[in-house]
């Protein structure tokens, strides 16, 4: 995918198609012949890049849960050695707000548990 400087973070979010998006949600064995309302991206809406020691987190809905407060927490329970993380909401943010490397794996993380690497390879 192709995304300018000034693009937001959501609209790379937005345009990454996933077949865990498309899921059936909800309970339809007492009406299985009627069409389902909802895909799994419209009931869950929450998801986060990591770039960079930062997660960031989609925001803009009120049912968007910060997915990355779990890992987080995990990593400084113990002091696994990661460092402090930050949080930011990726709404917030376009990629020429980012500090990224080239060639270097990064994270989309949505679903709740569908992970997808993002690797940056061309800056112009």
């Amino acid at each position: 995918m192709l995304v300018l400087g000034r693009q937001k973070l959501t609209e790379l979010r937005d345009a990454i198609c996933c077949v865990s998006d498309l899921q059936i949600g909800g309970e339809f064995s007492n009406t299985p012949d009627q069409a389902p309302e909802h895909i799994s991206k419209d009931l869950y809406k929450s998801a986060f890049f990591y770039f960079e020691g930062t997660f960031y987190n989609d925001k803009r809905y009120p049912e968007c849960r910060d997915l990355s407060r779990t890992i987080i927490e995990w990593s400084e329970s113990h002091d696994r050695g990661y460092g402090k993380f930050q949080t930011a909401r990726m709404e917030d943010f376009t990629f020429n707000d980012l500090n990224i490397k080239l060639g270097f794996p990064y994270l989309y993380c949505h679903q709740g548990d569908c992970e997808h690497v993002v690797v940056i390879t061309d800056i112009r």
